[in-house]
């Protein structure tokens, strides 16, 4: 996923090698999501939101109003890795390691040191193991990011899973309807398809 606010980090960064670590990024960030439906974590509908709800992505998309620092970035509160990092504190080099363009590696020493916040408090319905997953998947390093196989591995998952009716794909799976171009009224028929196999 592209879309700004479940954009990982080394896509922001303008990073050119980049994999699977990417989707965990932002199934981490719809899981939150899904954290944050539970009664416990929001007393009304009113208090459910995204994890990352940025307005804008430096370098990508960035505040055309940002106040411009010393060093030359802008600095935008609302900007993506700034709430990003609001949530999970600001990178040490170890979480910056696989950048690999000096500007960004810059850019990321411009931000003011943030601790990361405790994601059990911030969804009190959640149980330990579903916080531990998210902290997984929410890893700013992809490297350090859960994979899929690991992730599916999780004790979380221990009870749902039933491994004799899972397939693994052995070729690449292809969809046919990516091949159509998809404005709102096909879309929505591939949905109502869709549906109505299920």
């Amino acid at each position: 996923m592209a879309t700004r606010w479940y954009r990982a980090p080394e896509l922001i960064l303008l990073e050119k090698d980049y994999g699977p670590a990417i989707d965990m990024w932002s199934v981490g960030c719809i899981f939150a999501e899904m954290l944050g439906m539970m009664k416990q974590s929001a007393v009304t509908y009113l208090d459910r939101k995204p994890l990352f709800p940025g307005k804008s992505c430096f370098p990508l998309s960035p505040d055309t109003n940002a106040r411009i620092q010393a060093n030359g970035f802008p600095v935008s509160k609302d900007d993506q890795l700034a709430k990003i990092f609001e949530i999970l504190g600001t990178p040490d080099d170890s979480d910056i390691a696989f950048v690999t363009d000096p500007k960004a590696l810059t850019y990321l020493k411009s931000f003011s040191p943030i601790k990361r916040c405790n994601l059990s408090i911030k969804y009190p319905g959640a149980s330990e193991q579903a916080i531990n997953l998210l902290n997984k998947m929410l890893q700013v390093n992809p490297y350090f990011r859960i994979s899929v196989d690991d992730a599916l591995e999780h004790p979380l998952f221990a009870k749902l899973r039933n491994v004799e009716k899972e397939k693994i794909a052995l070729t690449p799976v292809f969809i046919d309807f990516e091949e159509q171009d998809l404005d709102e009224d096909c879309l929505r028929q591939v949905f109502l398809q869709a549906v109505k196999l299920i």
